[in-house]
């Protein structure tokens, strides 16, 4: 049951968050806005990324820096919080958010502490193991951009779809339909039980 409920998160996410901005009786088709960002991301992708590989899945475009420490966590079934620095640009190359602290900030891989661009980029492909550690019968298909997630020490810089960020949200930071690109550090990542692997 913990594995349906999982898998169901992300759309049911990204629903939401197509949803959240439309006025009655009008419509957002996410697609076809994708498809007028399609050429822009992949562009950006190319100028600013030494090796950038396209997630085909979603549509970002992303690089692994360094892939961190191998084994130094394992994903469950449930969401870890990760303390991570990271930049937040606009295409236009406006930084929109950061933080370079020593500490890093502190975020839960959830469905409300990030967009959900950042989760395909932190969860791996599949989750092998239930929230308590045990082994799952069968894995749960997340999507995620690499085999074992994000781990401690990775570094990632990458270009994300509008739908995957904030959408038709508009702030005064980040306009509505807007692809951002993130440079992100993992400087620690545990479990929300508060420890590591």
């Amino acid at each position: 049951m913990m594995r349906k409920a999982n898998v169901l998160v992300l759309g049911a996410l990204i629903a939401l968050g197509l949803s959240s901005c439309i006025k009655d009786g009008e419509t957002f088709d996410w697609r076809a806005q994708y498809e007028i960002e399609k050429p822009i991301i992949e562009e950006y992708a190319k100028t600013h990324m030494n090796a950038p590989q396209l997630h085909e899945t979603t549509g970002i475009w992303y690089e692994i820096v360094s892939p961190g420490e191998t084994g130094s966590f394992t994903y469950k079934a449930s969401f870890p919080t990760v303390y991570v620095n990271y930049v937040g640009e606009l295409l236009n190359g406006d930084e929109f958010d950061s933080d370079d602290s020593a500490a890093g900030a502190k975020f839960s891989i959830s469905n409300n502490g990030i967009i959900p661009a950042w989760q395909i980029a932190f969860f791996p492909k599949e989750i092998k193991f239930d929230e308590k550690g045990e082994p799952l019968d069968k894995p749960i298909e997340f999507g995620g951009i690499t085999s074992e997630g994000l781990q401690k020490g990775a570094v990632i810089k990458f270009v994300t779809p509008s739908y995957l960020a904030y959408g038709q949200q508009n702030s005064n930071t980040v306009p509505a339909n807007s692809p951002l690109y993130f440079e992100v550090k993992v400087i620690d990542i545990e479990d929300p039980s508060g420890t590591g692997n």
